[in-house]
């Protein structure tokens, strides 16, 4: 049995919907909150033990219905240089017996598929409400919506991503997020598959793609920025054309083909923090980027998120009080995503650098394979 029994999730992203959903499984009643909405999304990649965590969700075979599989030798882990030579089959991901089959899900379609499981559980989900306000009383936390009502939880689940107000609220002397040096252009490409998948290097950033079965080539590119930006429409067209026309390879032609000015583009400034332990204070509790945002270079953000969720509610029923459960949360997830976030930042730095290829994917090789015992 759970050691609490009604609990609220703010944010509604991947780690906000993963606990809820593990939450629920448990036995503890959920609320979650969510003031944005189904933002524009891309493609992402949940692989090692992340699957496992869609397992125990009980979404996972849901989610492969409507994704790329992708095993441990997938080409689309193959690293190429501008002309389309083969640099090397790029970062060793490790398997084990029984092993579930990484996937490259559409965003908005996986997170449609974990609202809906959420709600079938019972959660209890609201859009367009924000936390003004969490008071720790005697024996519960008073919380304060921006619609006026109040209500008292037995746990808080910070959930709200890299720019968390709940962290702001609960660790006011936390750290802001570090810039990395780098922005992402993402492109969901409309049209059939494109051969020659991977990541390919060329003089003004970095470009991947990988098929989904929804009739669309992901393609995510890193191109170095010293100082973060915002671009308007026209500046990331005018700045994602030159990285595809710096190409001369076959499936970078074929993709600039496919580029107009109407495409919509997703262009982000990375930015990445690591939390210091614990991650709870009173009855409040960060997950996911509110505790520990990481950039793309490893592929590791979201798959952290769902293994949060996942142990949370392993440790909640386990234990007899909320503080035993926080700290062995604690215990099973600090290493593991310190070794996620500074990989990530360090091969970041790598890439700017100008470093081999080769250099980057025996630095996320050895930090795949830290990860890839259980969570």
């Amino acid at each position: 049995m759970a050691c609490i029994s009604r609990a609220l999730i703010i944010g509604g992203g991947i780690a906000g919907l993963s606990a809820a959903i593990a939450l629920s499984r448990v036995g503890v009643h959920c609320d979650v909150v969510e003031f944005a909405g189904t933002p524009l999304g891309a493609s992402m990649g949940i692989s090692g033990r992340a699957a496992e965590a869609l397992d125990e969700l009980g979404v996972y075979d849901e989610c492969q219905a409507t994704s790329r599989p992708f095993d441990t030798t997938s080409k689309a882990l193959y690293q190429w240089d501008a002309a389309g030579r083969l640099l090397s089959s790029g970062p060793q991901r490790v398997g084990w017996p029984g092993a579930k089959t990484g996937l490259g899900v559409y965003r908005p379609d996986f997170l449609n598929v974990l609202t809906e499981e959420a709600k079938r559980l019972g959660v209890n989900i609201q859009i367009g409400i924000k936390v003004r306000a969490l008071e720790e009383q005697a024996d519960a936390t008073l919380a304060t919506f921006t619609n006026g009502v109040e209500q008292a939880y037995d746990f808080i689940v910070g959930a709200d991503g890299l720019n968390s107000a709940t962290r702001a609220m609960v660790f006011p002397e936390a750290e802001k997020p570090a810039y990395s040096g780098q922005l992402s252009i993402r492109w969901m490409a409309p049209g059939p598959f494109v051969e020659g998948e991977g990541r390919y290097h060329g003089s003004v950033g970095r470009v991947g793609f990988y098929y989904v079965p929804q009739g669309m080539v992901y393609v995510a590119s890193v191109i170095a920025a010293p100082e973060p930006r915002i671009l308007s429409k026209a500046e990331v067209f005018e700045l994602f054309s030159r990285l595809l026309d710096s190409y001369t390879a076959e499936p970078m032609m074929e993709l600039r083909r496919r580029l107009t000015p109407d495409s919509k583009l997703i262009c982000n400034s990375y930015y990445w923090t690591l939390l210091p332990p614990p991650w709870h204070r009173g009855r409040t509790l960060l997950i996911g980027d509110a505790a520990h945002a990481t950039t793309s270079n490893m592929g590791m953000g979201g798959g952290m998120a769902l293994e949060d969720g996942v142990v949370l509610a392993q440790c909640i029923a386990s234990a007899s009080i909320l503080p035993e459960a926080l700290a062995a949360f604690m215990e099973r997830r600090f290493e593991r995503v310190r070794i996620v976030v500074e990989s990530s930042v360090a091969a970041a730095k790598l890439e700017q650098a100008k470093a081999p290829p080769s250099e980057n994917a025996a630095l996320l090789s050895g930090a795949l394979k830290a990860i890839s015992q259980p969570y």
